[in-house]
C-alpha cells in the first residue's frame, strides 16, 4: 500500500479598521436584582419588565428545586441582574490602538493555524484621518491531502467510456 502526504504553503489573512476615538463601556457598582418563578414552562416575574438605568447588561441565571438527591420539582427560580454601565469615550494612541487591533486579530486566527507551522507573520498598518486599518497575514504549511482508497485497473470489473 502506498500512501503520501501532500503539504502547502497557504495564507490566512484578516483586515480590521477602528477609530483613533472610540466609546468603551465602563461598570459602575450600581446593580438591581429581580426574581420570578418558572412553573412548567410559565413564567411568573415578581418586578416591572423596565430597568432603572439608562444602560445595562443583563444576566439571567436559573435554579432548579430538587429535593432528596435527584428528584428535581417542576420549579425554576429565576435571578435577573442588571448591571449599569456608562459609556465614555477614550482616545488611543496610534500604537496602542494598532497593538489593540492587531492582538483581536490573532486571537481570532489562532484557532485556523493551532498546530500548523508557521513560516511567516506580517502586518501592516494605515492611518486615514482618525482611523486605523490593521492587516495581518499568516503564511502556515499546511497538510492539504485528503486520504482516499488507490484502486488499481486490474480491480475493476470493466471500463465504461461514454462518447
Amino acid at each position: 500500500m502506498l500512501s503520501g502526504e501532500v503539504e502547502a504553503k497557504v495564507w490566512y489573512y484578516l483586515e480590521k479598521e477602528e477609530s483613533l476615538i472610540q466609546e468603551e463601556k465602563v461598570k459602575t457598582e450600581k446593580s438591581e436584582k429581580k426574581y420570578g418563578i418558572i412553573l412548567n414552562k410559565k413564567t411568573i416575574n415578581f418586578y416591572k419588565r423596565l430597568s432603572k438605568f439608562e444602560k445595562y447588561d443583563t444576566m439571567e441565571t436559573k435554579n432548579k428545586i430538587k429535593i432528596l438527591n435527584n428528584f428535581y420539582l417542576p420549579i425554576e427560580i429565576k435571578k435577573v441582574t442588571n448591571n449599569e454601565y456608562k459609556l465614555v469615550k477614550k482616545e488611543y494612541s496610534k500604537e496602542e490602538l494598532e497593538n489593540k487591533i492587531l492582538k483581536k486579530l490573532e486571537e481570532q486566527l489562532t484557532p485556523q493555524i493551532t498546530g500548523k507551522e508557521i513560516v511567516n507573520k506580517s502586518f501592516t498598518t494605515e492611518q486615514n484621518g482618525e482611523k486605523i486599518k490593521v492587516k495581518l497575514l499568516y503564511e502556515v504549511i499546511e497538510k492539504i491531502g485528503t486520504e482516499e482508497k488507490l484502486v488499481s485497473w486490474k480491480e475493476k470489473k470493466y471500463w465504461k467510456r461514454e462518447v
